[in-house]
């Protein structure tokens, strides 16, 4: 997501561009810091189906950077999906290109993928077509039939699952109106589900865990609020004194943890009618403020009864430290309109007398209505 984006002086990119990228250069930090045993993509590397070489390369590096020392496990989400059933997803190039250590789902499957610690059994459901959903239910059933007892296995999905709570997300959401009923995915052998699709961060069961990990990085004002991160999942094995067939033998824990995700920042300021320094009330408003590294928006809500001047060169200035200033939203209130009760008289006032009783009814200060007569004055007699 390029918005809210400036151009970078050193390397011509979309400063948003390289946000995503940070983001995703901590998250490859972090699994070798951690020497995790794999890293699980949950789909939407992209927004469009049809993303630029340079994003491709960007993700490209990333996912090179991590397949030397750790597997790494991609599912396709919507926004990696292509209309028509031939095309290729963005992420099929991996496959196409028999990358070591790196596998792509486009389709439910059952994987088995080799770690430093053993093996991982992985259950994909990847972002399908409407009409696939019809019979996922026994899809899902012959993929757990295959799971065995002898090592843990995970659920890796992009999906919307029910009970989830959506974000500032659904506007961006390619029509599918299709939800996973959550029962599907507590079937007990499974330790872990992680899934795709929804940004924010959220635990929909916790037998077994089923984790929206949301969005590394935001993408707009409605996840301003939002924590962003990743999941370091731990699976480990029980102890027990005979092999259970139902593979609940493996215990799965996560700790979250935040990236270093650029933050979003709203500024309101709500003027009153007997603010007589208007310009003072903005700036002190944004100086309580941290705007470093900031995308911030300003919104000024200005009473009708308000007649200073709004000074946007000092208000800009006093934004200059943000990374970006997405926007200064003047929201003036509308006036009510005073209808002037003149009865019969109105035939014989003089165009000044209707004048001061404007001025009355507007109830301006007796200087004010005198300089306005004299203009007026000037204006008849001219």
């Amino acid at each position: 997501m390029e918005n809210y984006a400036k151009l970078d002086p050193e390397t011509g990119l979309s400063t948003r561009l390289l946000d995503f990228f940070s983001t995703f250069d901590f998250i490859v930090d972090l699994s070798l810091k951690e020497d995790v045993d794999a890293v699980i993509f949950a789909g939407d590397a992209y927004k469009t189906r049809d993303p630029n070489p340079t994003q491709q390369r960007g993700f490209g590096e990333r996912v090179a950077r991590l397949a030397k020392k750790i597997p790494v496990i991609l599912v396709v989400g919507n926004h990696d999906t292509p209309n028509a059933e031939g095309k290729a997803n963005t992420l099929d190039i991996y496959s196409a290109l028999e990358i070591d250590n790196v596998w792509v789902s486009r389709k439910p499957e059952y994987l088995q993928i080799p770690t430093k610690s053993g093996n991982l059994q992985v259950v994909t459901l990847p972002w399908l077509h409407k009409n696939d959903y019809k019979t996922i239910a026994e899809k899902l059933k012959l993929l757990y039939d295959k799971i065995t007892p002898s090592s843990p296995a995970i659920f890796l999905s992009h999906a919307e699952i029910e009970g989830a709570s959506y974000g500032s997300e659904k506007g961006l959401a390619i029509a599918n109106d299709v939800t996973i009923p959550l029962p599907l995915l507590q079937d007990k052998r499974l330790s872990y589900a992680a899934l795709g699709h929804i940004h924010k961060h959220q635990v929909l069961s916790k037998d077994p865990l089923i984790v929206y990990s949301g969005s590394p990085t935001r993408i707009d004002f409605g996840e301003e609020k939002e924590d962003k991160g990743v999941c370091l999942v731990e699976i480990n094995k029980i102890a027990t004194g005979s092999s259970n067939p139902r593979n609940d033998n493996f215990i799965a824990g996560f700790t979250f943890i935040p990236t270093n995700a650029r933050k979003f920042l709203t500024i309101t300021v709500t003027l009153t009618g007997e603010d007589s320094e208007p310009n003072q009330t903005i700036l002190d408003e944004i100086k309580k403020h941290d705007l470093k590294d900031k995308i911030v928006r300003l919104i000024i809500n200005i009473p009708a009864a308000c007649d200073k001047e709004i000074q946007m060169d000092k208000i800009k200035k006093a934004l200059s430290d943000a990374h970006l200033v997405a926007g200064i939203s003047r929201n003036v209130e509308k006036a009510d309109r005073q209808k002037i009760e003149f009865g019969t008289e109105v035939e014989t006032l003089t165009p000044i007398d209707a004048l001061k009783k404007y001025f009355e009814a507007k109830k301006y200060t007796p200087q004010k209505q005198k300089e306005l007569e004299e203009y007026a004055s000037q204006l008849l007699d001219s």
